[in-house]
């Protein structure tokens, strides 16, 4: 997703100058919002970012305030409002790009919740003819749009991995991201993985319709 990756590589780049110690409480809001949007960044790096946009806007806001008034004479006197408003853009710049993580995490969500209806479909169509959850999950994966589709490459992914040992464990893991902002997403897949265990076809398929109310 470009705008999450030029984010990334900038805060990569421009993070690590300055070595930021980050207080626990930030650290752990701040490592919330880089986990739900999926970036693989520090609190640190975000901080020092911030940081330096607002250090080197400020500093080419000064230069410039110093060469307009060398060359409008001292009798104009020091464009003091013009530092004002250098000063006012370069805390903006440290607050919107300090906030930059919760609205890529808001965004994330927001994109892949529009996915969670099809994705749903496509695994209950799928675990009709073939009660097989590994198989619906990569099936799935391949028909939905980013990024939940990314998500569900994870989900196997953990498991060739050897993370976890089934993709059972491996879904309920990525499955408890979304249980504090949409349980009924977490509900219906609940559904699908309990269709596993029920001998009865016609059972089966009950559950699986079930989910797709939920």
């Amino acid at each position: 997703m470009p705008e999450f990756n030029r984010y990334e590589r900038w805060v990569k780049n421009l993070g690590r100058i300055i070595n930021i110690k980050v207080s626990p409480k930030d650290e752990a809001k701040i490592g919330k919002q880089l986990n739900s949007g999926h970036l693989e960044l520090t609190p640190s790096e975000v901080i020092g970012f911030a940081v330096m946009s607002f250090i080197v806007t400020f500093l080419l806001g000064l230069l410039a305030s110093v060469g307009i008034w060398l060359l409008q004479g001292a009798e104009v006197g020091f464009p003091f409002f013009f530092l004002f408003l250098v000063f006012v853009t370069s805390m903006f710049l440290f607050y919107y790009f300090y906030t930059m993580p919760r609205r890529l995490a808001v965004k994330w969500r927001l994109k892949a919740s529009s996915q969670m209806v099809p994705a749903v479909l496509y695994t209950v169509i799928y675990m009709k003819h073939t009660s097989n959850l590994e198989r619906a999950i990569s099936f799935v994966s391949q028909h939905i749009e980013a990024p939940l589709a990314l998500d569900f490459r994870k989900i196997l992914w953990d498991v060739q991995t050897g993370r976890f040992s089934n993709i059972k464990d491996s879904l309920d893991s990525y499955l408890d991201f979304w249980k504090d902002t949409n349980i009924e997403f977490v509900e219906s897949f609940h559904l699908i993985e309990s269709s596993l265990y029920e001998p009865s076809e016609a059972r089966r398929i009950q559950i699986l319709e079930r989910s797709l109310e939920v």
